[in-house]
């Protein structure tokens, strides 16, 4: 665990002090949103590429405040945290802290406000998530409780400026390859939310 905060520290200090300080903290920076859903057994490259997954009965909620450090032209640069509730086949709490790059500008944007945001960082688990090795039968390792977390969303929100908006995540929890442990488990969840600016 040491290891690994000796890699993740000095980029997100990089990421903090360089931002400019008049891109810091403005009218509606503070969002927090609230999402609910199912664990997919694809993988999620799958996911993303096939659109297509079966379920497994295991069921996430999740809040999610959130913060915008620094806005570009068409980007918006976040932190958020999560407090995450699992149920079904596992039963435990997962706590996770992630940066999510956020792209703001479409051409349909007059008729449905779109954002689509990726981000990653680190995610703890109260217990080892009993779906996160994969294929057992396989002689995949077990999964561990701190590993990487991975969000793809597609944000949607009304044409004219709304404090409101919704949202489809992928919630992604994983070793990363080998960068948070020596485990090939891991989680995906397709999940529906939504979200209030401040």
């Amino acid at each position: 665990m040491v290891s690994i905060c000796k890699r993740i520290l000095p980029l997100f200090l990089v990421a903090m002090l360089g931002v400019p300080s008049h891109a810091r903290a403005e009218s509606g920076d503070f969002h927090l949103g609230v999402y609910g859903g199912k664990a997919a057994k694809e993988r999620m490259l799958d996911i993303l590429t096939r659109y297509n997954t079966g379920f497994i009965d295991s069921y996430l909620v999740a809040i999610a405040p959130g913060y915008v450090f620094r806005r570009g032209p068409n980007t918006r640069h976040e932190v958020e945290g999560q407090v995450v509730y699992h149920w079904g086949e596992q039963n435990h709490w997962e706590f996770n802290v992630a940066y999510l790059l956020r792209w703001m500008t479409f051409p349909w944007d007059q008729y449905v406000d779109t954002r689509v945001a990726v981000g990653a960082g680190v995610s703890w688990a109260t217990e080892v998530p009993f779906i996160e090795p994969r294929a057992k039968e396989l002689g995949e390792q077990e999964s561990t409780q701190l590993l990487g977390y991975v969000a793809v969303e597609i944000e949607l929100a009304p044409p004219r400026e709304s404090a409101w908006s919704g949202f489809i995540r992928l919630h992604h929890r994983s070793s990363a390859y080998g960068l948070f442990d020596d485990t090939r488990g891991g989680s995906n969840f397709i999940t529906l939310g939504t979200r209030y600016h401040f």
